[in-house]
């Protein structure tokens, strides 16, 4: 006898029907309202706009899911913790520091610069600030001016829309939460289906605290924003039936991650095609010879046009267009012959002769540290730490095995425990193997494009791999005659991803430590009268902002110097002893 048909592993509707969803359809709606709706505003110079997008991009997606919804405790639940997301927390998160450079040089001068009404579509951001005496005029001579204009700026929008809210430029970094919240949701849901309770939790527990989203966290880096937007893309299109004519709020959801992964930064672009393009490919080879393939083929070619016209066209004028009709280049000036190079010197310089897996294998099985042109990589054994690994963590971009001390042995580990239960997969459930093909097509296609794989930051989504080793090695328990082997292997890579993530959570203990210190700085400058200072880079323009939305009055004094001067807010700001 034949057997019968493999049912799906994920059901679509049981999924969509789930309360919790209700909530990430209000957060993507939110996005989605917030970039369009700047968007439109900026196309007609209705520039300072950002208090009316916010209250739109929230009653809006509140009032499409109360419609036709009867007012049950659940749904104001939900409603709740949408709001408290988006209106309370920022303001909880107004009490954490972005440190960083890139932070306080182009992430932060073009987050204000947006708040107070800076219009990227038809302004240079020098002809702004000549009119504009709130915000801090970039130097000529320096390059924070390039990025920022020619940047793409979905992330600076939406944190703009943020400070705009709270006149507190660190608010906008509460976005990243957010988008974990969103994550938290759909891949906890959809695991629900295929794995226990526990196992769902701990799984989104290690994704949500992965090694690139923690070093990020209290700043405007987007590297986790992007592994995050990676994750919630690809799973949105497992959710898609290219045969229905329904699923609208699936693609809804789709479009705004889209949108929003495509203006995050020039290889959200990539990642974020690749990705649609594996499923868009997948759907017609797989539907080549159905009756309905003419209509499956228009509906998804249409929807993917319309996303990604709204994405690069629309959302993405003040960068792609822009860039194109002033340099010819929609990627510049991180591609083309006139491209700047930002790789080279942040690389060890014996990279320069080797190639992308030659550079990878190094990175990977380095030491973890922050090294760069003039200094090289020093291989480990994978299973060894060292305590100035841990130490090097507080960057937020390390570059050799940016994914923590014992993520190469986690690697190693993660390919036998795939090679094993991919065959028993396939052997049993050849029917659904779409579930780890084409997940592996996005991911290794996106990262041999990026190139740069050896730096951890680059290729977030390079941690799905010992993560999907987990979940295929608990779901195929059921296969093993020996169920002890899959918990073995289940358990030991468990383990290594905990203790690894562990080393960034320290950090961040230690961080939101320093934060005390910080406000308590903060406090003591504004009751300081004739107070002055000098930022150590004239670039950190962020710190500025720091000031002014503390209300400090100050003045800057160039000639201090470390005699004459005591360290404040971190190193990069002296303050002159009384």
């Amino acid at each position: 006898m034949k057997k019968k048909k493999q049912k799906e592993v994920i059901k679509e509707k049981s999924i969509l029907e789930n309360q919790s969803m209700g909530l990430f359809y209000l957060l993507s709606g939110y996005m989605l309202f917030v970039l369009i709706l700047y968007t439109a505003f900026q196309f007609i110079k209705f520039n300072n706009c950002l208090g009316v997008v916010q209250i739109l991009s929230i009653i809006i997606p509140i009032l499409i899911y109360l419609y036709k919804k009867q007012f049950t405790k659940n749904n104001i639940i939900i409603v709740s913790i949408f709001l408290f997301i988006t209106i309370i927390f920022p303001f909880i998160y107004s009490n954490t520091y972005d440190l960083t450079v890139d932070g306080n040089t182009y992430h932060k001068t073009a987050i204000a610069y947006i708040k107070n009404g800076w219009n990227p579509l038809y302004e240079s951001t020098l002809e702004f600030q000549e009119k504009n005496s709130n915000v801090i005029a970039i130097d000529k001579d320096s390059n924070v001016d390039l990025w920022v204009e020619h940047y793409p700026k979905g992330t600076w929008i939406m944190a703009a829309n943020i400070y705009n809210m709270t006149n507190n430029i660190e608010s906008g970094k509460s976005i990243i939460i957010m988008l974990i919240v969103m994550m938290f949701i759909l891949t906890y849901n959809i695991l629900r289906k295929v794995l226990d309770t526990k196992w769902s939790l701990i799984i989104c527990a290690l994704i949500s605290l992965n090694p690139i989203i923690l070093p990020q966290i209290f700043s405007y880096y987007v590297d986790g924003i992007m592994g995050i937007s990676f994750i919630i893309e690809l799973l949105l299109l497992f959710l898609i039936d290219p045969k229905e004519k329904t699923n609208k709020l699936i693609w809804i959801s789709l479009a705004a991650t889209c949108i929003f992964f495509t203006n995050i930064k020039f290889t959200g672009l990539l990642c974020s095609g690749v990705i649609a393009a594996t499923f868009y490919f997948y759907w017609l080879i797989k539907y080549r010879k159905d009756k309905e393939f003419i209509n499956i083929f228009k509906r998804v070619t249409i929807n993917f046009s319309i996303i990604f016209i709204l994405a690069i066209f629309f959302v993405g004028a003040n960068s792609y267009v822009k860039n194109t009709i002033e340099h010819l280049n929609p990627l510049y000036p991180l591609f083309g012959e006139d491209k700047v190079d930002i790789i080279t010197t942040m690389q060890p310089k014996s990279f320069g002769d080797k190639n992308i897996f030659e550079k990878f294998a190094i990175s990977l099985f380095s030491k973890t540290q922050n090294a760069t042109y003039e200094i090289e990589p020093t291989l480990k054994l994978p299973f060894i730490v060292y305590k100035s690994e841990i130490n090097e963590l507080f960057a937020p971009d390390v570059r050799m095995a940016g994914f923590g001390p014992l993520f190469a042995l986690a690697v190693i580990l993660s390919l036998i425990v795939m090679a094993v239960n991919i065959a028993i997969f396939i052997k049993n459930e050849r029917n659904n193997i779409k579930y780890i093909i084409l997940p592996v097509i996005a991911i290794i296609v996106s990262m041999l494009l990026l190139g740069e794989s050896w730096w951890a930051r680059y290729v977030p989504q390079f941690y799905l791999l010992p993560i999907g080793a987990i979940i295929l090695s608990i779901y195929n328990k059921k296969y093993y005659k020996n169920r002890i082997v899959s918990k073995v292997f289940s358990y030991a890579l468990t383990a290594i991803l905990i203790v690894n993530t562990s080393f960034f959570l320290f950090i961040n203990y230690k961080e939101i430590l320093s934060f005390i210190e910080i406000k308590s700085d903060l406090k003591e400058m504004r009751q300081t009268e004739n107070l002055e200072l000098k930022v150590t880079n004239p670039e950190y323009y962020g710190y500025y902002y720091n000031l002014n939305d503390n209300h400090i009055k100050y003045t800057i004094d160039n000639d201090i110097t470390e005699e004459n001067g005591i360290y404040k807010y971190s190193w990069r700001m002296v303050v002159k002893q009384k």
